[in-house]
């Protein structure tokens, strides 16, 4: 009997307490939203302070609607202080003067965005001849670094989703990677306000549908929408390359051309499991013998200026030239054909010949990537590779072969 009496009146006394607490509170609701009403705004930081202090009252988090509760005594005055990241921080005031025990104050804030961009990306294959729907992909591994700061921005493992936003902030240059088995893997380097570029990138590729709302604020803030295109990795598989072109009857690396070969070093470099061949193809203009030749001895420069301006492992790329053995169109011996049509099969390929069972990058983060490289070329600047010319010879034989 006597615990009982003792239970009874522990709970009298936490009852009378609570009473005391409904009756010396008022509750506070707040919304928080975005400028110009565009949405509210979710696990946004709001923090109550005293109106002439530092002292800390209370502190929550806005819901998925954006709403917020928090009780606050009554007869008193307070500052409201939201923070989210990529908002201006806001403060607000708030009043519990003249209330009563139980009764209800309403905050309504309005936050606004730091300059800045969102990027917001769906992920799908390229689109081939006359496909007007693309193939988006899933699951795939994304990775945002901040080079500027040094700092791991979004990781997104196995993202369920094929689309993605982040905010790029100006003064930064981001590195994004996105990774997924069966594809090849794809880096995009963001400049954003830095040396003039208000948003720059570089390997981006096709953009659809394209930059929307871009402009407001003064160029300051807006929304990319972008189409980041992963190509499938299948062996066998041949891909053009574009601009590698050729002196006449020469085969040393243009400047022109050495534009591409660098942009096929960067895609190498985040590939380093797949195994390439690096094939020549002439028109049919000149000696079968004679074409065979020369796009041998161009496939070869092409090679030696990717071995020796990177650190691409020589094994695990090939040169060969077809000279006039695989045209694309029917301009074959004895064809007369346009130049246009010529050039057609004029070109430089890269095939697949095979993937590495091991991956070196597969069990990497693109932070570690990021930092391994810059150790390597810190080393490449102190000890720079014998990169020597590739000797050039002119083929004195057929005189119409370009």
């Amino acid at each position: 009997m006597k615990i009982l009496k003792t239970t009874l009146f522990c709970a009298a006394i936490l009852s009378a307490q609570f009473t005391t607490h409904a009756q010396e509170t008022v509750n506070l609701e707040g919304y928080v939203y975005e400028v110009n009403n565009r949405g509210y705004i979710k696990n946004v930081k709001v923090t109550i302070l005293k109106k002439n202090s530092d002292d800390v009252v209370g502190e929550t988090k806005t819901n998925k609607d954006g709403i917020f509760n928090i009780d606050l005594p009554r007869g008193k005055e307070f500052r409201i202080i939201v923070e989210k990241k990529l908002f201006i921080k806001k403060e607000e005031s708030v009043s519990t003067f003249g209330k009563k025990a139980g009764d209800k104050v309403f905050s309504k804030i309005i936050m606004e965005r730091k300059p800045g961009y969102i990027f917001d990306v769906t992920i799908a294959e390229p689109k081939r001849n006359g496909e007007s729907v693309v193939n988006a992909i899933d699951s795939a591994r994304i990775e945002v670094y901040n080079n500027t700061s040094s700092k791991e921005e979004l990781v997104l493992l196995n993202w369920p989703h094929p689309t993605f936003k982040f905010t790029f902030e100006p003064g930064n240059h981001y590195t994004i990677m996105i990774r997924h088995g069966g594809y090849f893997n794809k880096r995009i380097e963001a400049y954003v306000n830095v040396e003039g570029c208000i948003l720059c990138f570089d390997g981006l590729g096709t953009v659809e549908p394209g930059v929307v709302d871009i402009m407001s604020h003064g160029l300051k803030m807006g929304t990319f929408l972008a189409n980041i295109e992963l190509e499938p990795l299948k062996l066998n598989q041949t891909y053009k390359l574009n601009n590698i072109y050729y002196d006449y009857d020469k085969w040393a690396i243009r400047p022109d051309a050495q534009i591409e070969l660098d942009n096929l070093v960067s895609i190498l470099k985040d590939n380093p499991a797949v195994i390439v061949e690096l094939g020549s193809h002439t028109d049919s203009r000149g000696r079968d013998f004679y074409n065979l030749e020369l796009s041998e001895k161009r496939a070869k420069a092409a090679v030696d200026y990717i071995v020796s301006t990177s650190v691409i492992n020589q094994e695990n790329i090939v040169s060969k030239g077809y000279g006039e053995t695989q045209f694309v169109n029917a301009c074959k011996n004895g064809v007369v054909c346009s130049e246009q049509k010529h050039q057609e099969n004029r070109r430089t390929e890269l095939k697949v010949l095979g993937i590495s069972e091991i991956d070196p990058l597969e069990d990497k983060s693109l932070k570690q990537i990021i930092e391994e490289e810059k150790v390597i070329e810190e080393i490449m600047e102190t000890d720079p590779l014998d990169v020597k010319p590739v000797e050039e010879q002119e083929i004195l034989l057929d005189t119409n072969h370009k």
